[in-house]
């Protein structure tokens, strides 16, 4: 059986380009309007995470009505999203439980952890560092009136990841 690593070399190999995959967890149906434009912007493969189908259609419907460039999927499984991963975007990561992080930590180690807040106390309050130690968090402050982001994390190859995914949508981020 080949790895995951393997399956992406020989796919170089043979001249085709594999899209990125941004796996989204967390409450989609609530997910930034922002963020959301500026990911659909993107030639990236997405992956929504959800368990809830009334979730998935409502946001099966409002992806229906914006133009995309990205490729969109659906998955139930949170590990089996995260496994796909380059980079794991967890919406409103204060409503994510312990035990959920508990279940994704294995498979999201060296992965850049994207967490979107909209509130600063509750940025400054978050956790993921903690429990998820061997992923790449990078926390992300949205500011929808100016359009802008702020950027926060400890590793510069990941913010530097992150922020080639919003300059490719034409946003700043601020650090």
């Amino acid at each position: 059986m080949k790895s995951y690593t393997t399956f992406h070399q020989a796919a170089i190999l043979k001249g085709q380009v594999m899209k990125k995959t941004i796996t989204i967890l967390g409450d989609t149906t609530n997910i930034f309007p922002d963020l959301m434009e500026v990911l659909m912007k993107q030639d990236l493969r997405l992956l929504f995470v959800s368990e809830d189908e009334f979730q998935k259609s409502k946001l099966k419907s409002r992806l229906e009505q914006t133009k995309t460039v990205a490729e969109v999927e659906f998955t139930s499984c949170e590990r089996d999203g995260c496994w796909e991963a380059d980079i794991i975007v967890i919406s409103q990561p204060e409503k994510v439980s312990s035990d959920f992080l508990e279940g994704i930590r294995e498979v999201a180690t060296q992965k850049i952890v994207l967490a979107t807040y909209q509130n600063t106390k509750k940025l400054e309050n978050s956790n993921l560092k903690q429990v998820l130690p061997h992923s790449k968090v990078v926390l992300l402050q949205v500011d929808s009136q100016e359009k802008e982001f702020l950027m926060f994390g400890d590793y510069p190859e990941a913010g530097d990841r992150v922020k080639e995914i919003f300059s490719g949508a034409g946003y700043e981020i601020r650090q």
